[in-house]
């Protein structure tokens, strides 16, 4: 708990505060707004999303926060997307669903993140179906109007009309170098669909992979 001390109280934020309201993650031409509950369902790809999310805000100096529903977050593949894990919350819930939504509630209401991230990517959907839609609700109308971006990722999209925008990722193909077993993998290519109707058509999107030693 002595990382809460890093959150910044609403009205110093406010009055600090030098970015839009508007998040721009260039790599995969998406915008996401502030103040708003946003789903990542489907495959591959949305753990990069966001990562990329957090690698932006982290660095530019703002305190995320990550509600581990599953214990499924992996701070090797954080750091080496290049997100500062000193100004990271990890909450870990150890396959508690309903503490991890305790969490994310509590973290809402301190209303001093720059985003929120509840990872509900390794819970079942038995228990993604047991989550009252109330819930979802809830958390839309805490999270508006403060500068805090809730985000979460699960297998299917499961907020229904609570979410101000809802992405779902398939993958289209993959591709691989080298020949026989032993085959590396290259690049996914992906495909962001909006539920919410942001998009004419799919968003297509790449994820590359680089096995150069850091």
């Amino acid at each position: 708990m002595a990382h809460l001390s890093l959150v910044k109280n609403l009205s110093r934020l406010k009055e600090e505060q030098k970015h839009s309201d508007e998040i721009v993650l260039e790599a995969s031409g998406l915008v996401l707004t502030r103040g708003s509950l946003v789903e990542v369902a489907g495959g591959s790809g949305k753990t990069g999303l966001v990562l990329s999310l957090l690698s932006k805000l982290t660095r530019d100096g703002e305190i995320c926060a990550v509600v581990d529903a599953a214990n499924s977050f992996d701070p090797c593949s954080a750091v080496l997307g290049q997100v500062e894990l000193e100004n990271l919350l990890w909450v870990k819930c150890n396959g508690d669903v309903e503490h991890a939504f305790m969490a994310a509630d509590y973290l809402v209401q301190a209303k001093g993140f720059g985003a929120v991230w509840l990872n509900l990517n390794a819970v079942s959907r038995h228990q993604l179906k047991q989550v009252p839609r109330t819930f979802w609700y809830r958390y839309r109308t805490r999270i508006k109007e403060t500068p805090t971006l809730l985000l979460v990722t699960a297998s299917e999209p499961i907020a229904a009309s609570a979410s101000q925008n809802a992405l779902v990722f398939s993958r289209d193909r993959a591709v691989w170098s080298g020949s026989g077993r032993f085959k590396l993998l290259r690049e996914f290519h992906l495909s962001i669909e909006s539920r919410k109707e942001f998009y004419g058509r799919p968003l297509p999107a790449k994820a590359e992979f680089d096995y150069t030693e850091v």
